[in-house]
């Protein structure tokens, strides 16, 4: 039977993919190329990283390098950002966080250190700063896939209540001005919001990075809302889970995103249009907008209870 509430960011990433092929094969330009700078013993990023490397490659030809260091000083890693800065062959940097405990006191220095025209993970001040006043830039991926992911659902934005649990200058921040944009009241908690339940219960739309394993249940969730879940964990049975309580929630639900095949899968497929930016240009605005307008899959009706299909 056809799941309708499970949103499928694997099916929405492929036509995606298949829409920025298109428009780069058209091109004839020449291949884009990217490096991913991780630091120090984070398996689960080196996992990532690799994750990230294959998929863009395979579904975009694009050229992805992975460069890690087990142990590297702040001022050597500036260096290095800079060598890549000066290197005309590389369109993106990126770097992933969290940073080793002796560079996190210096993690704003070193995203700045980044070429405001290569910043394909969105995260310098410049990129931060263009996303707040509404100018062309790039944007963090997790945020720009999670839009990307409601628009392909065709889900209403204009006027939803949405619940945002984070506050991060990767998903929280940069995701409450992507609603703003599309005219949705947005409303941000944190670890020392009050009334957390009830805020998110009131909600059209709960996006859930509050790093806690299945921490909301049903009761954080009104009948028919949209439900994003950003967490990833692995249960010592070797079950993967998210921040929602994926089984409790889902009879609630409108649409619900799973632990797995969809905010990453989507965060990924971002990077790629990133990449694809930094190299062609804001033409590749509307290469994303055309392909999420052929990957729609279904019209929702809003009602005074949330979404109905």
């Amino acid at each position: 039977m056809l799941d309708n509430k499970k949103m499928n960011g694997i099916a929405i990433s492929k036509i995606l993919y298949d829409e920025l092929r298109t428009y780069v094969t058209k091109q004839n330009k020449g291949t884009p190329k990217m490096i991913d700078l991780s630091i120090g013993d984070d398996l689960g990023g080196q996992v990532y990283a690799n994750m990230k490397k294959k998929k863009i490659e395979n579904e975009t030809g694009f050229l992805f390098e992975s460069v890690h260091y087990d142990n590297i000083s702040y001022v050597d890693l500036l260096n290095i950002i800079k060598k890549y800065n000066e290197d005309n062959d590389i369109y993106g940097i990126m770097l992933q966080l969290p940073l080793t405990k002796q560079l996190q006191i210096f993690e704003r220095q070193i995203l700045d250190s980044i070429d405001k025209n290569k910043d394909v993970d969105g995260l310098t001040s410049i990129s931060m700063g263009k996303l707040v006043v509404g100018n062309e830039g790039f944007i963090p991926c997790t945020p720009k896939g999670i839009i990307a992911l409601l628009k392909a659902y065709d889900v209403n934005l204009d006027g939803a209540k949405v619940c945002i649990i984070n506050r991060s200058n990767i998903v929280g921040k940069p995701l409450e001005q992507l609603f703003l944009r599309e005219n949705a009241t947005t409303t941000v908690c944190h670890s020392h919001t009050k009334d957390l339940q009830s805020i998110a219960s009131q909600a059209d739309i709960v996006v859930a990075a509050l790093n806690q394993r299945e921490f909301i249940t049903s009761d954080f969730i009104k009948d028919g809302a949209v439900v994003i879940d950003v967490g990833v964990y692995k249960t010592k049975d070797g079950v993967i889970v998210g921040d929602v309580k994926y089984d409790d929630v889902y009879e609630k639900a409108a649409l619900i995103t799973p632990p797995t095949g969809c905010v990453g899968v989507m965060t990924i497929c971002m990077l790629a249009y990133n990449l694809a930016l930094s190299y062609y240009g804001n033409k590749i605005n509307d290469v994303l907008n055309s392909g999420i307008e052929k990957a729609k899959v279904k019209k929702y009706t809003r009602k005074k209870g949330g979404l109905i299909m």
